[in-house]
């Protein structure tokens, strides 16, 4: 099985969904994460470009420890829009990487970059699989979209992972991002919900895990429904 997780930033698969992408990654699947922009606006007293490349090479060492491949598709930090444009690419990196599983943000949430990237990917993967949408690859139909998001009014899971058994390896993938664990403690304000990262995660894993019944889950939302969970 081949699962894509099309996530806004270097950090956020690991946060929302690095315990069911390493759990699919140690099954055999193979795990690829693509990532929209390299995160450049997450930093202090530097320039876009040095924050970028210090955040794909923490990006790098924290998929490793995921097991999953990893990849940037260029976007641009605090900028993604979704034109026909934009959604073409997206379209055109599904079918690269023909996942049967894709992995993405809910379309509630602060963030306008998680916004935009859950609308993007939404609408590319009906576009995916129409023949007459040209793009450098031929057309791919992906099973299904899982959602994944913080815990709002408007996200509530409908499918819970259990990873418990890799909670612990989806903290030292997080822990590769330390220009973000640094970032997010002194940053505050309306991220202050990660002030300390790592411990805010394993909260929340906790309190999921408590809904399903287990030590530590993630959460997500089917964008459809499907005769048989391929996300597990």
């Amino acid at each position: 099985m081949r699962v894509l997780a099309l996530v806004a930033h270097p950090d956020d698969a690991d946060i929302f969904c690095g315990g069911t992408l390493a759990k699919h990654a140690d099954r055999g699947d193979t795990v690829t994460i693509a990532h929209l922009t390299a995160g450049e606006y997450g930093g202090f007293d530097t320039t876009e470009a040095e924050i970028a490349a210090v955040r794909r090479a923490e990006a790098t060492r924290s998929a490793e420890a995921l097991g999953c491949d990893c990849t940037f598709l260029g976007f641009e930090d605090g900028r993604i829009e979704n034109t026909l444009e934009n959604r073409l690419e997206i379209v055109d990196t599904i079918r690269e990487y023909e996942p049967e599983l894709i992995v993405t943000h809910h379309d509630d949430d602060m963030h306008p970059d998680h916004r935009e990237t859950s609308l993007l990917v939404t609408d590319a993967y009906y576009m995916a699989s129409l023949p007459m949408v040209e793009t450098e690859h031929s057309a791919h139909d992906p099973e299904n979209v899982y959602f994944f998001g913080k815990a709002t009014a408007e996200f509530e899971p409908d499918l819970y992972i259990d990873t418990t058994d890799y909670q612990e390896q989806k903290e030292d993938a997080i822990s590769h991002h330390e220009s973000q664990v640094e970032f997010l403690e002194e940053h505050g304000g309306i991220d202050a919900e990660f002030d300390n990262l790592i411990e805010s995660v394993r909260a929340q894993a906790q309190v999921l895990g408590t809904k399903a019944g287990v030590a530590f889950a993630e959460g997500f939302r089917r964008h459809h429904e499907v005769a048989e969970e391929t996300l597990q």
